[in-house]
């Protein structure tokens, strides 16, 4: 009777330990997805997120159209991806490095339309999914 006891008690700190990772991991998401919707609506004019081309030198403003889901990470940055599109309709994909900054998360890197090196980040196994 103890052991099976013993056995219970184990089996169930078990799936509590799992609930709370999960839950912990949908905390991360949820946070991350705060912070970055609190970082746009910090660096948005009139709607609109300017990005200066430094080798062009021209100013385009992006609209911000699709979320998408999948969240990488490397050591203590988290990668957000999102798509962008201009007033004529150019598509763009913007990749957002963020990392904690005390009880709450920050972007560091945006990157538009510059995914080369997040690519070669993923392929070198150091960026991975967010599960």
């Amino acid at each position: 009777m103890i052991r099976f006891t013993l056995l219970a008690f184990l089996a169930l700190g078990l799936f509590s330990a799992s609930n709370a990772r999960a839950q912990s991991l949908t905390e991360v998401r949820t946070q991350l997805q705060a912070a970055l919707q609190r970082s746009l609506g910090r660096s948005m004019v009139n709607g609109a997120l300017p990005h200066l081309d430094l080798t062009t030198g021209e100013l385009t403003s992006f609209y911000p159209t699709e979320n998408h889901e999948i969240i990488l990470k490397m050591a203590n940055v988290y990668v957000m991806c999102a798509t962008l599109t201009t007033a004529d309709g150019r598509e763009a994909t913007v990749d957002y490095y963020m990392t904690q900054t005390g009880t709450s998360y920050g972007v560091i890197r945006t990157e538009i339309n510059n995914r080369a090196p997040l690519k070669a980040l993923m392929g070198s196994g150091k960026a991975i999914r967010l599960e």
